[in-house]
């Protein structure tokens, strides 16, 4: 490594430092709509994990700034995918019957079935693609607020979402495909779960091309 590039470097790690920079990232925080309450603890994931890893930042690829963002969609990310974990427990369903009404009980453990099969699907995708599908389209985040916490042009994200749904669109038609193929086996055609679940991805498939 050449001594500007040292020196490039040696400049970034003291920026991480700067009371700006803070302040930088618990706004990134709210546009990636973390609660107030949970800003300062993510925060200090987001520095932690940019001083453990900083041996990988190389200076060419653009400002610290930049890759400290990274960190920050990634730590928001892993956040809000607990915060749904944690808000989608099903309880017992005569208790939801009781509590909602046997309909909505039902609707409910369907649409949590449903929400399964979306989250795997998304979980096939490239990270970039992955998080601003789940930033805008599950959290509501505006393309403009992405693209400013990123560093990136508005396009860019309107192309990374088109990719993204794109994408998810193929992994649901190779999901059924696989599907069918099970349930076509020899002695599978009549097996648990294989014409409700040949059934099931119609609504999603529907749902997906309703938001391209």
């Amino acid at each position: 490594m050449n001594r500007a590039a040292s020196r490039d470097r040696a400049d970034a790690f003291h920026d991480l430092f700067r009371a700006e920079t803070a302040r930088r990232v618990h706004r990134w925080l709210g546009k990636l709509r973390v609660p107030e309450r949970d800003r300062g603890d993510l925060s200090q994931d987001i520095f932690l994990a940019a001083v453990l890893s900083f041996g990988s930042y190389d200076p060419s690829y653009g400002e610290v700034a930049r890759w400290l963002n990274g960190i920050a969609v990634n730590v928001a990310s892993r956040y809000h995918a607990k915060a749904s974990r944690r808000n989608e427990i099903l309880t017992d369903p005569a208790a939801l019957c009781e509590a909602f009404g046997s309909a909505t009980a039902i609707e409910r453990l369907l649409a949590a079935e449903r929400r399964g099969l979306l989250r795997s699907l998304v979980l096939e995708l490239p990270f970039e693609l992955r998080s601003v599908l789940v930033q805008h389209d599950l959290y509501e985040i505006s393309m403009r607020d992405i693209a400013e916490t990123r560093g990136i042009p508005v396009s860019t994200v309107y192309k990374w979402r088109s990719r993204a749904l794109h994408g998810a669109r193929e992994a649901l038609v190779r999901r059924i495909a696989a599907e069918e193929e099970r349930c076509a086996r020899p002695g599978r055609a009549t097996g648990t779960g294989c014409r409700q679940v040949a059934r099931q991805p119609s609504r999603n498939r529907n749902r997906l091309r309703a938001g391209s």
